[in-house]
């Protein structure tokens, strides 16, 4: 069986722990002359209540400052001779991180891992982990 990997998704927050699974990413897509589809997720909790209850959306901050984010790691991506799309979603990292794969039909999806054990793990859960449950082709997780 050969092996065959022509796109890659990678989930990125933009932490040290997403920069690895980049790094990862570059690695393969050089070596498998594959595209790359970045994909960042606003998580949906964009208000807060100020000290005289005022609401503040922190919804458009978030997005101009992803989007500029995403931009950049594109611009550096492309730089280094590498074919990519970039995608900013709202909603649950997991679930919008798989129906992207799903749409683009990717043959990997790669992400970082945060480490987290024990309680921890169990309050917060893992969205590599759950990823990793839901997706449909191969998911190669990066841990720091």
């Amino acid at each position: 069986m050969k092996l065959s990997i022509k796109k890659i998704l990678v989930g990125t927050d933009f932490s040290s722990h997403s920069e690895k699974a980049v790094a990862y990413a570059v690695g393969l897509a050089k070596q498998f002359e594959a595209s790359i589809i970045l994909v960042h997720v606003i998580e949906s909790f964009g208000y807060s209540v100020t000290d005289s209850m005022t609401v503040v959306g922190h919804d458009k901050a978030l997005t101009v400052t992803a989007k500029a984010l995403l931009d950049n790691l594109k611009k550096e991506l492309v730089e280094q001779g590498i074919s990519v799309k970039s995608h900013l979603a709202d909603g649950s990292p997991y679930r919008e991180l798989i129906d992207k794969a799903e749409a683009e039909a990717v043959d990997l999806i790669v992400v970082g891992t945060h480490g987290r054990s024990g309680v921890e793990h169990l309050l917060i859960g893992s969205v590599a982990e759950k990823i990793v449950r839901a997706a449909s082709c191969p998911v190669l997780t990066v841990r720091s």
